[in-house]
Protein backbone atom coordinates (compact mmCIF):
# COMPACT_ATOMS: atom_id res chain seq x y z
CA UNK A 1 0.00 0.00 0.00
CA UNK A 2 0.97 3.73 -0.46
CA UNK A 3 2.67 5.12 2.58
CA UNK A 4 2.80 8.36 4.51
CA UNK A 5 6.09 7.97 7.00
CA UNK A 6 8.02 10.56 9.22
CA UNK A 7 11.57 9.64 8.51
CA UNK A 8 14.19 7.72 6.04
CA UNK A 9 14.75 4.99 8.71
CA UNK A 10 10.59 4.35 8.29
CA UNK A 11 10.67 3.61 4.79
CA UNK A 12 10.33 0.18 4.16
CA UNK A 13 13.09 -2.14 1.71
CA UNK A 14 11.76 -2.90 -1.09
CA UNK A 15 10.29 -6.08 -2.21
CA UNK A 16 10.24 -7.98 -5.28
CA UNK A 17 6.46 -8.66 -6.28
CA UNK A 18 5.54 -12.50 -7.66
CA UNK A 19 3.93 -12.63 -11.28
CA UNK A 20 2.36 -15.41 -13.36
CA UNK A 21 1.48 -15.69 -16.51
CA UNK A 22 -0.22 -18.02 -18.67
CA UNK A 23 2.69 -18.48 -21.49
CA UNK A 24 5.86 -17.83 -19.19
CA UNK A 25 5.00 -19.10 -15.97
CA UNK A 26 5.91 -17.47 -12.74
CA UNK A 27 8.77 -15.23 -11.36
CA UNK A 28 9.51 -12.19 -9.07
CA UNK A 29 9.95 -9.02 -10.75
CA UNK A 30 12.49 -6.12 -9.35
CA UNK A 31 10.86 -3.04 -9.04
CA UNK A 32 12.89 0.38 -9.64
CA UNK A 33 12.40 3.59 -7.46
CA UNK A 34 12.89 7.38 -8.56
CA UNK A 35 12.81 10.05 -5.77
CA UNK A 36 10.66 13.58 -6.31
CA UNK A 37 14.21 14.86 -5.56
CA UNK A 38 12.29 17.45 -3.05
CA UNK A 39 12.19 17.36 0.87
CA UNK A 40 9.60 17.84 3.24
CA UNK A 41 7.89 16.24 1.86
CA UNK A 42 9.84 14.16 -0.70
CA UNK A 43 7.47 11.20 -3.06
CA UNK A 44 9.52 7.72 -3.45
CA UNK A 45 7.52 6.14 -6.00
CA UNK A 46 8.42 2.69 -6.93
CA UNK A 47 7.08 0.43 -9.99
CA UNK A 48 7.30 -2.98 -10.98
CA UNK A 49 7.24 -3.93 -14.01
CA UNK A 50 6.58 -7.25 -16.28
CA UNK A 51 6.17 -7.74 -20.04
CA UNK A 52 5.58 -11.13 -21.51
CA UNK A 53 6.87 -12.17 -25.20
CA UNK A 54 4.05 -10.64 -27.00
CA UNK A 55 4.18 -7.29 -25.19
CA UNK A 56 1.05 -7.41 -22.58
CA UNK A 57 2.47 -5.74 -19.55
CA UNK A 58 1.43 -5.49 -16.22
CA UNK A 59 2.54 -2.48 -13.54
CA UNK A 60 2.21 -1.69 -10.04
CA UNK A 61 3.06 1.17 -8.75
CA UNK A 62 3.46 2.30 -4.69
CA UNK A 63 4.30 5.76 -3.68
CA UNK A 64 5.86 6.52 -0.38
CA UNK A 65 5.79 10.20 1.27
CA UNK A 66 8.39 11.50 3.26
CA UNK A 67 7.48 14.10 5.53
CA UNK A 68 8.66 14.96 9.35
CA UNK A 69 6.27 17.67 11.07
CA UNK A 70 6.91 16.53 14.51
CA UNK A 71 8.52 18.96 16.53
CA UNK A 72 11.52 18.30 18.31
CA UNK A 73 11.66 17.98 22.56
CA UNK A 74 13.99 19.80 24.24
CA UNK A 75 14.62 19.60 28.31
CA UNK A 76 12.68 22.27 29.71
CA UNK A 77 15.23 25.41 30.60
CA UNK A 78 15.83 26.54 33.77
CA UNK A 79 13.44 28.40 35.84
CA UNK A 80 13.50 32.66 35.33
CA UNK A 81 15.70 34.36 38.18
CA UNK A 82 15.97 37.52 39.92
CA UNK A 83 19.47 38.18 41.51
CA UNK A 84 21.31 40.82 43.38
CA UNK A 85 24.91 40.40 42.28
CA UNK A 86 26.63 39.37 38.62
CA UNK A 87 28.46 36.25 40.80
CA UNK A 88 24.95 34.99 41.15
CA UNK A 89 24.52 34.36 37.73
CA UNK A 90 25.15 30.55 37.08
CA UNK A 91 26.60 29.51 33.94
CA UNK A 92 24.24 28.43 30.79
CA UNK A 93 23.02 24.81 30.80
CA UNK A 94 23.04 22.48 28.32
CA UNK A 95 19.73 21.05 27.09
CA UNK A 96 19.41 17.57 25.95
CA UNK A 97 16.83 17.39 22.85
CA UNK A 98 15.77 14.42 21.67
CA UNK A 99 13.92 13.95 17.66
CA UNK A 100 11.69 11.84 16.06
CA UNK A 101 14.13 11.51 12.86
CA UNK A 102 17.51 12.87 13.84
CA UNK A 103 17.74 10.96 17.30
CA UNK A 104 19.39 13.27 20.31
CA UNK A 105 21.82 15.25 21.58
CA UNK A 106 22.84 18.10 23.73
CA UNK A 107 21.94 22.14 22.75
CA UNK A 108 24.24 24.74 23.92
CA UNK A 109 22.30 28.15 23.96
CA UNK A 110 22.94 31.78 23.13
CA UNK A 111 22.57 34.49 25.62
CA UNK A 112 21.86 38.15 24.92
CA UNK A 113 21.91 41.48 27.49
CA UNK A 114 19.41 44.40 26.83
CA UNK A 115 22.24 46.16 27.65
CA UNK A 116 21.20 48.34 30.73
CA UNK A 117 22.00 48.07 34.16
CA UNK A 118 20.59 48.09 37.49
CA UNK A 119 18.26 46.00 36.58
CA UNK A 120 19.39 44.21 33.45
CA UNK A 121 18.03 41.72 31.76
CA UNK A 122 19.85 38.41 30.39
CA UNK A 123 17.64 35.83 27.86
CA UNK A 124 18.90 32.67 27.78
CA UNK A 125 17.28 30.74 24.16
CA UNK A 126 17.82 27.14 23.30
CA UNK A 127 16.82 26.10 19.76
CA UNK A 128 16.55 23.26 17.88
CA UNK A 129 15.40 22.56 14.01
CA UNK A 130 15.24 19.81 12.36
CA UNK A 131 15.67 18.49 8.95
CA UNK A 132 12.63 19.40 7.83
CA UNK A 133 12.46 23.03 9.62
CA UNK A 134 10.45 21.60 12.66
CA UNK A 135 11.71 24.04 15.52
CA UNK A 136 11.28 23.67 19.22
CA UNK A 137 12.69 27.02 21.98
CA UNK A 138 13.44 27.32 25.31
CA UNK A 139 13.98 30.62 27.05
CA UNK A 140 15.33 31.76 30.43
CA UNK A 141 15.43 35.36 32.07
CA UNK A 142 17.87 36.21 34.42
CA UNK A 143 16.97 40.31 36.23
CA UNK A 144 20.37 41.36 37.65
CA UNK A 145 19.55 44.34 40.16
CA UNK A 146 21.03 45.30 43.58
CA UNK A 147 18.58 46.75 45.51
CA UNK A 148 21.00 46.31 48.86
CA UNK A 149 22.59 49.03 49.90
CA UNK A 150 26.41 48.98 51.01
CA UNK A 151 26.93 49.30 54.98
CA UNK A 152 29.77 51.00 56.95
CA UNK A 153 30.43 52.28 60.23
CA UNK A 154 29.22 55.69 61.50
CA UNK A 155 32.55 57.85 61.64
CA UNK A 156 32.92 59.41 65.20
CA UNK A 157 32.59 63.34 65.58
CA UNK A 158 36.07 65.14 66.28
CA UNK A 159 36.88 68.31 67.53
CA UNK A 160 40.35 69.60 65.81
CA UNK A 161 42.64 72.32 65.45
CA UNK A 162 42.82 72.22 61.71
CA UNK A 163 40.72 71.00 59.25
CA UNK A 164 42.87 67.95 57.77
CA UNK A 165 42.30 66.49 53.81
CA UNK A 166 39.96 64.33 53.33
CA UNK A 167 40.81 60.56 54.49
CA UNK A 168 39.04 57.81 53.07
CA UNK A 169 40.71 55.07 54.69
CA UNK A 170 39.13 56.26 58.17
CA UNK A 171 36.07 54.42 56.33
CA UNK A 172 37.68 50.60 56.72
CA UNK A 173 34.66 48.43 57.38
CA UNK A 174 32.61 49.34 54.45
CA UNK A 175 31.38 45.90 52.75
CA UNK A 176 28.61 45.40 49.92
CA UNK A 177 26.55 42.65 49.21
CA UNK A 178 28.10 42.22 45.52
CA UNK A 179 31.48 42.99 46.18
CA UNK A 180 34.01 45.82 47.77
CA UNK A 181 31.96 49.70 47.36
CA UNK A 182 33.60 52.20 46.04
CA UNK A 183 34.30 54.75 49.20
CA UNK A 184 35.16 58.34 47.73
CA UNK A 185 35.33 61.56 49.82
CA UNK A 186 32.46 63.66 48.59
CA UNK A 187 32.02 67.18 50.55
CA UNK A 188 32.22 69.63 53.29
CA UNK A 189 29.71 71.32 54.52
CA UNK A 190 30.20 73.77 57.25
CA UNK A 191 27.45 75.28 59.71
CA UNK A 192 29.05 78.80 58.68
CA UNK A 193 29.96 79.47 62.38
CA UNK A 194 34.00 80.32 63.23
CA UNK A 195 35.50 79.69 66.31
CA UNK A 196 33.72 77.37 66.43
CA UNK A 197 32.94 76.38 63.47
Amino acid sequence: ADLVVSCYADVPAMTGLNWTDNCMGAGIAQGVEVSSGTTCPEVLTRTWTVTDTCGNTVTETQTITIHDQQAPVLDPAPADLNVQCYGDVPAMAQLNWTDNCDGAGVLNGSEVSDGMSCPETITRTWTYTDGCGNTSTEVQVIVVHDITPPTASPLPNVTIGILPPPDITLLDDAADNCGNPNVVWVDDVSDGGFCPE
